[in-house]
């Protein structure tokens, strides 16, 4: 409701300077789960509400929406999809431009009055004068062009160009650049049934009824996996310390670390996949060591977390990211220590009395693996840097408590599982904007 009130708002203020945001259509129909995201603002589209320059729509794994826009075009929109609206073409006079990042689309214009208008891709760039046709985006950028009626012609980033003017014909372009048009086949890509045999839809086009259950993409194709949406997971895996204490004797023992986290993942373009994530993990005891300076325990047990941001490259259900930011736990310092050249020239020995927790900051890398839309599996390595310390010991050299230097290392290996929600797992069915 109150992106409707929005959508009016801005209506009026199409006489004000053109800074304000302007409604260029709107959504004829939403099925399920499909967000906008405009201003820097991200809200549920429902039918009805407006669609505007510069907004991004994504749908979800189940979910489809048509949209239709002030110069005669309509958009269907399949399952896994993300476009941006270009404002640029739009005010130009040209007509609305649409930057396909990913999944399925359908797109009806009419000739006559409709002005051009482009479809671009990571890999290709479809004129549009009049027409009925289709595009599909997969992971690494590949795109299929279909061609129902009308004429479009399809580029390459280098240029090369293919013109489809008959009916059921495709290409395909990759960064390798463009195919030859070629007659679709039973097993190739399109978007609806109509070069296989059906009648083709209308242009109230395939999508169906509120409610109803919606049909996978036509041709047998899957869409590109979805990474975006909060996540939590437990994760588990070894601890090795890379740390000193005094003179210095290594702390460079293993331990076990296992705890919760939480992030959030969001599409940025194409491939690229940005977000945050959050961790807090128990650690067990970390080895100590001895060389000709002296002896060293093993650590106290103790905690340490992360909080990070993370940017990665998709392979469909693949995801490689790098990672890091601010880390804090529990120094890795021994509990007790002994020899001639730990503190001093005299032997000595000593016993911890406290055991700090401290800010520090880590950088890593990992992969991700998607084994159903909902759960995902991972591996990462961090190294995790505390900050420089003198706990404090009780020992045989001094009355009092004296502070030892202290480095606290570690490289961490991290196993997890990952349950991961869309937005329509967690808003209601009918919610709105």
């Amino acid at each position: 409701m109150h992106r409707r009130f929005l959508s009016s708002v801005i209506l009026l203020a199409l006489s004000l300077p053109a800074s304000a945001e302007q409604s260029i259509g709107n959504a004829a129909s939403v099925e399920k789960d499909v967000q906008g995201t405009t201003g820097g603002h991200s809200a549920r589209l429902s039918a009805g509400d407006g669609v505007y320059f510069d907004e991004v729509l994504t749908t979800g794994a189940d979910s489809r929406a048509k949209l239709a826009f002030a110069d005669r075009t309509t958009m269907q929109m399949g399952p896994s999809s993300r476009v941006k609206l270009d404002s640029f073409v739009y005010s130009g006079g040209s007509g609305v431009g649409f930057n396909a990042a990913k999944g399925a689309f359908r797109f009806v214009s009419s000739s006559g009055e409709h002005k051009p208008y482009e479809v671009k891709t990571p890999t290709a760039t479809i004129g549009v004068r009049g027409t009925i046709f289709a595009a599909r985006v997969l992971s690494g950028g590949r795109t299929d062009a279909v061609i129902y009626s009308g004429a479009i012609e399809v580029c390459d980033t280098a240029g090369v160009c293919r013109t489809l003017d008959r009916p059921c014909t495709f290409v395909t372009v990759t960064s390798a650049g463009i195919s030859e048009a070629k007659t679709v086949g039973k097993n190739d890509w399109s978007f609806d049934k109509a070069c296989k045999g059906a009648p083709p839809p209308s242009d109230q086009g395939a999508l169906p009824p509120p409610g109803g259950p919606v049909p996978p993409l036509p041709g047998g194709s899957e869409a590109p996996f979805n990474w975006g949406g909060p996540t939590i997971g437990i994760t588990f895996g070894p601890t090795i310390g890379d740390g000193s204490f005094a003179d210095p004797v290594p702390m460079n023992g293993a331990a076990f670390a296992g705890g919760l986290k939480l992030g959030y993942m969001l599409p940025i373009w194409a491939n690229i996949v940005g977000g945050f994530e959050t961790d807090f993990q128990y650690r067990s005891e970390i080895g100590g060591s001895t060389n000709s300076h002296g002896t060293t325990s093993g650590s106290r047990p103790g905690y340490i977390g992360t909080a990070r941001v993370k940017l990665g490259y998709a392979f469909d259900r693949f995801l490689v990211y790098g990672t890091g930011g601010f880390a804090y736990g529990h120094i890795v310092a021994p509990t007790s220590f002994s020899g001639p050249n730990v503190i001093g020239p005299a032997y000595s020995v000593g016993t911890s009395v406290n055991n700090p927790f401290l800010p520090g900051w880590t950088v890593g890398a990992g992969v991700s693996y998607a084994l159903t839309r909902n759960i995902s599996v991972n591996a990462e390595y961090l190294y995790i840097k505390l900050a420089h310390d003198y706990p404090l010991y009780n020992t045989s050299a001094a009355l009092y408590s004296v502070p030892v230097c202290n480095i606290s290392g570690m490289h961490s290996i991290r196993f997890g599982v990952n349950l991961s929600f869309s937005p329509s797992d967690i808003l209601p069915a009918n919610g709105g904007r």
